[in-house]
């Protein structure tokens, strides 16, 4: 907790906006707080506003929010060796709490030699009932304030995940992977492919890795 709170404090205002964005868009408070409940994956709430928002065919819906959480398979495979000791029910309820922000904290401690199953949990299972907490509270305040976005609170994860990378950053090979990944992903988005930059970005920086060290 001493470690992870100030991505803590990011969730709570990002699940907050959520809230907000879902209820001015005209979702009922049952249909947002049940997708923070059984989805649980912020960018992917917030394209499902968006296409509920268009009146997207569900079919649509569905595939994009898959699509779009595609980066979680790479981020569970990356953890198997660590989690693989859990029963069956263990690593399903891991996989469920799987976020960007748990992958990236855990990952770190592991890398400092941690081996404590409990710190995921911990960090991963907070996060969830503070980002339903947040989008409870988000709802309640409702179309009592403007678009939130326009503060510049969308930025709020882009930070915290910029932060977390630049304090994990060891050697120089970490930083041309670091580099070189943002540029891609960065570029995809701007390109108008935003669904995919995170996802090509995941799996093209295992392959720079791999090539750095031979």
């Amino acid at each position: 907790m001493a470690e992870g709170w100030p991505v803590m404090g990011t969730v709570l205002v990002v699940g907050t906006t959520f809230g907000v964005v879902a209820r001015q868009s005209g979702l009922e408070p049952v249909q947002v707080a049940a997708m923070s409940v059984l989805v649980f994956a912020g960018a992917s709430q917030f394209a499902m506003v968006q296409l509920f928002s268009e009146s997207a065919p569900a079919a649509i819906v569905i595939a994009s929010v898959l699509f779009i959480n595609l980066r979680h398979l790479l981020m569970a495979t990356s953890l198997r060796a660590q989690l693989q000791r859990l029963p069956l029910a263990g690593r399903l309820v891991a996989g469920f709490v799987l976020t960007d922000e748990s992958f990236a904290m855990t990952t770190g401690y592991f890398r400092r030699g941690g081996r404590s199953l409990a710190y995921y949990f911990a960090f991963a299972v907070s996060l969830y009932v503070l980002w339903n907490l947040a989008t409870l509270a988000g709802i309640a305040i409702g179309s009592a304030i403007g678009d939130p976005r326009r503060l510049g609170i969308d930025f709020a994860i882009t930070a915290t995940f910029t932060g977390i990378v630049v304090l994990a950053i060891r050697h120089r090979s970490e930083a041309v992977i670091a580099v070189v990944a943002a540029v891609v992903a960065g570029g995809l988005a701007l390109a108008g492919a935003s669904t995919v930059a995170v996802i090509t970005a995941g799996a093209l920086a295992p392959l720079i890795a791999v090539v750095t060290r031979r």
